[in-house]
């Protein structure tokens, strides 16, 4: 697959592109509409750098290791804080076992951020 890379913000990120089958395909539509071609690198778009001048996209794979990261904890964290419900929280004025080991897995988590 092949981009056809028409629009760049300021910040080097991908703003429009069109995905062509053949090379052909996408150096007329770059032609067409001021752009340039390059094969698609696959990954997410959101973590593409593009450059213009150089006319080449890489992938910001610290950045992406880095918002991944962040979102799997962010995650973790909702569902542990999800199974805080009244009924454990009964249970835990009688015995905070439970939810005192709970707190610690969430700060695990925090501490990731």
């Amino acid at each position: 697959m092949y981009l056809s890379i028409t629009g760049v913000t300021d910040d080097k990120k991908l703003a429009k592109y069109q995905p062509c089958e053949s090379e052909a395909d996408a150096i007329a539509h770059a032609e067409k509409y001021n752009g340039f071609v390059v094969e698609d690198i696959g990954g997410k778009q959101e973590f593409w750098i593009v450059d213009k001048d150089k006319k080449t996209i890489t992938q910001d794979t610290a950045t992406e290791n880095s918002v991944t990261a962040k979102r799997n904890a962010m995650s973790e964290i909702h569902k542990l804080e999800s199974q805080i419900t009244n009924r454990r929280l009964r249970e835990a004025y009688k015995d905070s076992t439970w939810l005192d080991a709970q707190e610690a897995l969430i700060k695990t988590q925090r501490d990731k951020l």
